[in-house]
């Protein structure tokens, strides 16, 4: 906290930027350690850390294993092996988050070939090989499932799926409603897919920092009157951690959503503290926090977007949202939902063209108008969640269907335009030159913007005596 109260604003670049350095030094100076023998079969003891994801005939989960030996040869000795993997099964196998395993399967590198990018990526994020059990293999199940807060985030994701399956939502709307809502992805088909990658929109399907921004959102909104009571900035606030967390067990506690929250948390607190010229250090001094605890962070792909979209809000949101403001609150709520879609997308724009070679154009046209769309069937999905009334069954079905229907069907429509997507792909340079001209404009709007209250606020009052 000292690091955010420190007026020398140079001062703290600095100190973050050193920071960043030194977690940069670690990640490259250390990968994930193995002592798992690759290319032949295993007899492992195993344990699920999280719920398994389907894709085709195959479902993947992340497990750590606790020891293993070599099914061939004369030796017996088992061999310790705290590593985390990535287990790949076929969907024979039935497994859920907890479960304690002893199977057979085959060790690999995470990524080799085509696909090292990828490997290298899950080396950062601490997998150090892929582990691969179809269905001829073994699978025994232990007795002593271990019941983690992972496990029981997991348990809570499928109730929680479940109660959605229960309204008469049509297949494609209850596919991105799910998704968009607890995380779970099974009902996703490949054309769904690929309309949202196409317009770049694929991050509405993966619960991250836009979804708990969402929710942040939301909550701050509905719980704007307990402002006027006494103590109730206080009680809003707290409200707002606690939902903020409670939408990341409700989703399994994965790691993406994990880093969301703690990063939204210290958004919270730079409301809290009604200090906005803080926002911006609270946010460099939690991601600080985060990278400190592991430094592998700062080189995954999804903790580099919630960091520019949250840094993006607070540098671009103030200015734009004070040229559009007027006296009416429920258009100034609709706008900001819009706006905070469009400096989000501006914001990430340069990451998504670093990293997957495309500039969706299309996206900066409806990516706004799909924030609303999300803000709607997130909203809707969790109330449901909360308390599925059946009274109340028929309008939820039929408002959900709307709102993620008619998301569903713009999406289809802008995939089907030629200019929807630009190949292009920056480097590294260009990509930091990028992100410095949208820091110095940010910072010029932002310094205009507060010249502008101050000067206003400063102004002499006409004296009324004069006024014949």
């Amino acid at each position: 906290m000292w690091l955010c109260r420190r007026n020398d604003t140079l001062s703290s670049l600095c100190t973050y930027a050193a920071i960043i350095c030194c977690a940069a030094a670690t990640t490259c100076a250390t990968r994930p350690g193995t002592v798992l023998p690759r290319h032949q079969r295993l007899l492992l003891t195993l344990e699920i850390t999280d719920a398994p994801v389907v894709s085709g005939s195959w479902q993947r989960a992340t497990a750590r294993i606790a020891s293993f030996r070599p099914c061939t040869g004369d030796t017996t000795t088992w061999h310790r092996a705290n590593e985390k993997v990535m287990v790949r099964l076929d969907t024979l196998h039935r497994i859920a988050a907890g479960d304690r395993l002893v199977a057979t399967g085959y060790a690999g590198d995470p990524g080799s070939g085509a696909y090292a990018a990828y490997g290298r990526l899950m080396q950062r994020r601490g997998y150090s090989a892929s582990l691969w059990i179809d269905s001829r293999q073994q699978l025994i199940r232990l007795p002593d499932s271990r019941q983690t807060l992972r496990t029981r985030a997991s348990r809570l994701q499928q109730e929680a799926t479940e109660r959605l399956a229960r309204l008469d939502l049509r297949p494609d709307a209850f596919a991105t409603t799910a998704a968009m809502t607890t995380g779970d992805r099974h009902a996703i088909d490949t054309t769904l897919r690929d309309r949202y990658g196409v317009t770049g929109a694929s991050h509405l399907l993966a619960v991250s920092g836009l979804h708990v921004g969402i929710v942040a959102l939301l909550v701050n909104l509905l719980l704007w009157p307990l402002a006027a009571l006494r103590g109730g900035h206080l009680i809003r606030n707290l409200l707002a951690l606690a939902a903020i967390w409670g939408y990341a067990a409700l989703t399994g506690l994965s790691p993406s959503v994990v880093r969301a929250a703690a990063m939204f948390s210290g958004v919270q607190l730079a409301l809290a503290l009604s200090r906005p010229r803080s926002g911006v250090n609270l946010l460099c001094a939690t991601a600080s926090v985060m990278l400190l605890l592991w430094p592998n962070y700062l080189f995954d792909v999804s903790f580099q977007l919630s960091f520019a979209a949250v840094a993006g809000i607070f540098l671009l949101y103030p200015p734009l949202h004070a040229a559009v403001r007027s006296r009416f609150r429920a258009a100034n709520a609709i706008w900001s939902v819009f706006i905070v879609g469009l400096v989000a997308t501006l914001a990430t724009l340069p990451l998504v063209s670093y990293h997957f070679g495309r500039i969706p154009l299309i996206g900066l046209v409806i990516n706004p108008l799909l924030i609303l769309t999300a803000n709607i069937t997130v909203l809707l999905a969790l109330l449901w969640i909360l308390a599925p009334v059946p009274a109340l069954h028929g309008l939820f079905s039929t408002v959900l269907n709307t709102a993620a229907g008619f998301q569903n069907d713009l999406i289809a429509t802008a995939a089907r335009r030629n200019w929807a997507s630009l190949p292009l792909r920056l480097s590294a340079a260009e990509t930091l030159a990028a992100y410095l001209l949208l820091a110095a404009a940010g910072l010029a709007m932002l310094h205009y913007h507060r010249y502008r209250t101050s000067t206003r606020s400063t102004l002499p009052l006409p004296d009324k005596t004069l006024q014949p």
